[in-house]
């Protein structure tokens, strides 16, 4: 019988009220979303400054979901692992995060970097766009580190009932994030704070989003107290390199049926919103700059930062939005199992009545879910029309209600059926089986219910190995160590990032079309000649827009047959 895994101390989190521990658990993604923002929104037009074209920008973007296919997963295996004596989450968010605010520094100040030890004006113009792309690629693997070990920290700490508040929680924090991000991408940094973080907005952004994600995720790693990993499994200690990657390859290729339905939905739905998510700042910007720019303002010393304040500037409603919709829609939704679960979340007494009329004709998470696909397909299949920037910002704001649900929904899926894997043991050799570790790797399914062996289950109980109890209200309450939940939302994370590949080819084949565009050496001194402004060719990153809008409806009827999975 292989050795048990065994734990030290008990999960908890600071506060005195529900909210307030919710909110410090999750307070780690205002910082990460906060960073993911200005990435999304200023990256794009400052690569196509540096001289890079629209199809080739493209191929860049293929570091998000390469970092979030390899790292990810890799790091939920890495971390369920650990035995640092400070917990199994938190030393990589730490660690991560100071990452990340160095590859920011080096990403804003590129060119001041290349000016010290290239002094060629041509050569130093190609290492310039070489250490930018290299820094981006170090920010989303490095990002997705950090990104894997908070929504696996929610898992561990949560009980089951718990779930979909956390996850709505999380996408709360994510809202106000982003929120934050555009608010402050949308003023004019630099008037307000001059020369004395960076002489460009890019820069001071660059700088923000840098003190931003370690300042919360500092507060999160504070306020939160993991479990400790005493010793590993006798499969775990063994385990290497090849072992390590061979287990996230069965555990993706063998998944239980719900989580395999909810990792389809989850890779059309992503396909739509990779272009919306990437290109939508360049994409209002261009848009305004395109058809009602007065003549002189593309003549301005910082296009850049004029670009982004545009769209940062729907963007702010956007996350308005989402932030609204993360705090009104889990109230009005039934959570997942929500027939056999007591738990009620409160609302807050101001809308409590209001709330109470509805109870009984509110959806279901999986009709939510559904729902929010069609709203997404029904705005953006509008985005090549558009021709005025207030249109073009009222089609990303509605977009908000949809990417409110996509921030939570899968998520509280997940955690819910992670949880559901040990609540739910086998009673028998032909009936229901558990996924574990070990089935995983050997193909075999363990059951030892009449043993004093952990065995290699997800352990809901973060109490002692020997204590057992029959109560059935009190283990449905029991902490989830999720013990694979790293592993299993680092393959939910594959299903997100393998469809940012197809987005990115996607994408590349219609810039390559209609929008090859002119290198650097090609244009002419206007800094804007970097972005197509002719008035009667196609814009390209609304047909991309629109290419995800249908590829969303594909992820409505994935997401419709997920109520007859068993």
């Amino acid at each position: 019988m292989p050795q048990s895994a065994r734990w030290a101390g008990t999960p908890s989190i600071k506060g005195r009220s529900e909210s307030t521990r919710m909110a410090l658990l999750t307070f780690s993604l205002v910082g990460l979303q906060l960073t993911w923002g200005i990435e999304m929104t200023y990256c794009t037009p400052y690569l196509l400054q540096l001289g890079l074209t629209k199809s080739r920008t493209s191929l860049v973007w293929i570091a998000g979901p390469l970092s979030g296919l390899v790292i990810q997963p890799l790091i939920g295996v890495i971390a369920d692992r650990s035995r640092s004596k400070w917990g199994r989450r938190r030393p990589f968010m730490i660690g991560g995060s100071l990452v990340v605010a160095c590859c920011l520094l080096v990403l804003g100040w590129t060119s001041e970097i290349v000016a010290v030890f290239v002094k060629d004006a041509e050569k130093a113009g190609r290492v310039t766009i070489a250490l930018a792309v290299l820094s981006i690629y170090a920010v989303d693997f490095a990002i997705n580190v950090v990104q894997a070990c908070c929504r696996s920290l929610i898992v561990d700490t949560l009980p089951i009932p718990s779930q979909q508040a956390g996850s709505a929680w999380a996408g709360r924090m994510s809202a106000i994030g982003q929120l934050i991000g555009y608010v402050i991408g949308s003023i004019d940094t630099v008037s307000l704070f001059g020369a004395t973080i960076g002489d460009t907005q890019f820069k001071q952004m660059t700088v923000i989003a840098a003190l931003s994600l370690i300042i919360a995720v500092l507060v999160t790693s504070y306020s939160v107290k993991e479990r400790v990993l005493i010793t590993a499994r006798d499969a775990d200690d063994k385990a290497g390199a090849i072992q390590v990657m061979t287990q996230l390859m069965r555990t993706t290729m063998e998944l239980p049926p719900r989580i395999q339905a909810i990792c389809w939905a989850q890779f059309w739905a992503w396909i739509g919103w990779f272009p919306f998510l990437f290109y939508s700042t360049t994409w209002v910007g261009e848009t305004y700059f395109r058809y009602e720019a007065p003549e002189g303002v593309t003549q301005s010393e910082d296009f850049l930062g004029e670009i982004g304040r545009v769209g940062s500037l729907s963007l702010v409603v956007f996350s308005s939005i989402t932030f609204i919709g993360s705090v009104v829609l889990p109230f009005c939704v039934q959570p997942p199992d929500s027939k056999k679960s007591r738990f009620t979340p409160r609302p807050p007494p101001g809308i409590a009545a209001l709330l109470k009329k509805i109870t009984s004709i509110r959806p279901d998470l999986q009709m939510t879910w559904l729902l929010s696909h069609f709203v997404f397909t029904a705005t953006m299949v509008f985005a090549p029309f558009a021709r005025s920037r207030a249109t073009a910002t009222f089609l990303v704001a509605v977009c908000g209600i949809p990417w409110a649900v996509t921030s939570w929904a899968p998520f509280s899926f997940m955690g819910v059926e992670i949880n559901k894997l040990t609540m739910n043991p086998p009673t028998s050799r032909n009936g229901p089986t558990m996924i574990t570790s070990a089935s995983i790797r050997n193909g075999t399914y363990y059951s030892d219910r009449n043993d004093d062996t952990e065995l290699d289950v997800l352990r809901l109980n973060h109490r002692d190995a020997d204590s057992d109890t029959d109560d059935e209200e009190s283990a449905s309450n029991i902490p989830s160590t999720g013990e694979l939940a790293g592993i299993y939302l680092g393959v939910l994370n594959v299903y997100t990032t393998l469809p940012q590949f197809v987005g990115t080819f996607i994408s590349w084949i219609v810039f390559s079309i209609f929008e090859p565009g002119v290198t650097k050496k090609d244009r002419s001194s206007q800094d804007s000649q970097w972005m197509n402004l002719d008035k009667d060719s196609p814009n390209a990153i609304s047909i991309c827009l629109f290419i995800g809008a249908l590829c969303s409806l594909v992820a409505a009827e994935a997401t419709r047959r997920l109520r007859y999975v068993p």
